[in-house]
């Protein structure tokens, strides 16, 4: 499993923009973004390329490119003979990832694409949930499951045994009571099939839950 690592002004620039346009998104689910000081909602283009460029810092991108480098290597191997027996041999094996020191603290966009915040502290380790969010992300929007269920699904596979060489070893704040029946099924059917736990999940929707 390989990972490639791009940084630049511009893709800082549009971190922001694409915050900026999700606030409401990310306050109903409990994120936090980072954005500029004093940059919101009604912050012009050049006001917001005015703070990426006084905030650069090549050398912070770089060094962190180097940590993720190493610490992703001691287990990339593994990681994927693992995938291949889960998801099968077709899964995504190489994956652009993106740093920045804005939005929340990682995120993904089908098919090979990952971003992620530098002040995370989890580094490689938050890489590793962006990636697991990709394998499944086809069946999660197969079967409608929301931000909460998704999120719960992809940590439990990390704490699962299967995955113990990557020493996962934090959960989410919350997840809005999705965990109730969201972890019974998956300790049912997942590793059995997981198309299968998928399906059984999006029998189970509560009202309540988004």
């Amino acid at each position: 499993m390989k990972i490639n690592i791009k940084f630049g002004k511009e893709f800082d620039k549009n971190r922001i923009k694409n915050s900026i346009a999700r606030l409401d998104w990310y306050k109903k689910h409990g994120y936090n973004p980072q954005l500029p000081e004093n940059i919101n909602e009604k912050s012009t283009d050049n006001e917001i390329s005015e703070k990426v460029v006084k905030e650069y810092k090549n050398e912070d991108y770089e060094g962190v490119s180097k940590t993720l480098l190493s610490d992703f290597s001691v287990f990339s191997d593994k990681l994927e003979q693992s995938l291949f027996g889960i998801f099968g041999k077709n899964i995504q094996t190489n994956f652009n990832i993106y740093l920045t020191k804005y939005g929340v603290g990682g995120s993904y966009h089908l098919p090979n694409e990952i971003i992620l915040n530098i002040n995370n502290k989890f580094g490689a380790k938050t890489v590793t949930h962006e990636i697991f969010h990709l394998m499944i992300e086809k069946n999660v929007k197969k079967y409608n499951l929301k931000q909460f269920e998704k999120e719960r699904t992809v940590d439990l596979i990390l704490h699962s045994p299967k995955f113990d060489f990557l020493q996962y070893n934090f959960w989410q704040k919350h997840y809005n009571g999705v965990e109730k029946y969201v972890d019974a099924i998956f300790e049912k059917y997942f590793f059995k099939s997981p198309e299968t736990f998928f399906a059984e999940v999006s029998k189970v929707k509560p009202v309540e839950i988004n």
